[in-house]
């Protein structure tokens, strides 16, 4: 067997990298690409982490094949409703491209199987892996998911089911307690420290997990207080569609287009 992971260099994919590279002994081709609506200074960050973590990876734990490629389909922003029905909406754009490409890489390596880092926090919103899973199941591959605790593929086609896989899968600061402190150091995005932007979502997130685990409390503690507070995974239920923005956001920043969001449940400066 052959499986392709997309690789980002985040938790969600490194997390899923690490897992199939320490539990089973099937071959693995790892592809990166950088986002083209970031900027160069950003994508020229997270490719040097992405190579760190690869060089950690082989060395300490077996070797792999890793492809650092572009996407083959061009970024253009796209916004439809995070859910159906829902009032607010999403940049869909900045996933199709991955999900367009997803065919043609399991073509190019010959992959029997894909794992696409998808966790906790994608249950937020439909116009994701639910809508764009109809690109990748056509290849007729076994598709995982990231954040599902028993490496087994999920169900295609009708016997899919979002709000199953919402009460199963599991959360990035799970998966993070999960991966050696190398790697947890390598995959932070930013330093709390350093960070000069007073509403960085990445340290407001790192931050109020490093309050939870000083009061005793676990990855898994926090992952489903956000999901709680942000109306995703098991309280998907809870939404609001009038009002409801990604991961549960009281207002969107700097207007509609923002990329960020303000949490209400997270502490920002």
């Amino acid at each position: 067997m052959k499986i392709l992971i997309p690789f980002s260099g985040g938790i969600n994919s490194t997390y899923s990298l690490y897992r199939w590279l320490t539990e089973t002994d099937v071959d693995i081709v790892a592809r990166g690409a950088y986002d083209k609506f970031e900027s160069e200074e950003y994508n020229s960050r997270e490719i040097k982490k992405l190579r760190e973590i690869v060089i950690f990876l082989k060395s300490e734990v077996r070797d792999f094949d890793f492809q650092m490629v572009n996407w083959s389909i061009d970024y253009v922003e796209e916004r439809t409703p995070i859910r159906p029905g829902f009032s607010s909406k999403y940049n869909v754009g900045a996933l199709k491209p991955r999900y367009e490409t997803f065919p043609l890489w399991i073509k190019e390596t010959d992959a029997d199987a894909i794992s696409i880092g998808v966790s906790l926090e994608n249950t937020a919103l439909d116009v994701g892996y639910n809508t764009l899973r109809s690109i990748v199941e056509p290849t007729g591959v076994d598709i995982y998911l990231g954040g599902i605790r028993d490496l087994t593929p999920v169900p295609q086609g009708d016997d899919f089911d979002w709000d199953d896989i919402s009460l199963k899968i599991i959360g990035r600061f799970e998966q993070y307690e999960s991966i050696p402190k190398e790697l947890q150091s390598l995959v932070v995005k930013c330093d709390l420290n350093t960070c000069e932007d007073n509403q960085c979502r990445t340290c407001a997130y790192q931050r109020t997990y490093e309050k939870f685990i000083s009061k005793g409390k676990t990855g898994r503690d926090f992952d489903l207080y956000c999901a709680k507070k942000g109306s995703y995974g098991p309280w998907r239920h809870e939404a609001d569609p009038e009002t409801y923005y990604y991961r549960g956001a009281s207002k969107k920043r700097n207007g509609e287009n923002a990329k960020e969001a303000t949490l209400p449940y997270l502490t920002y400066k």
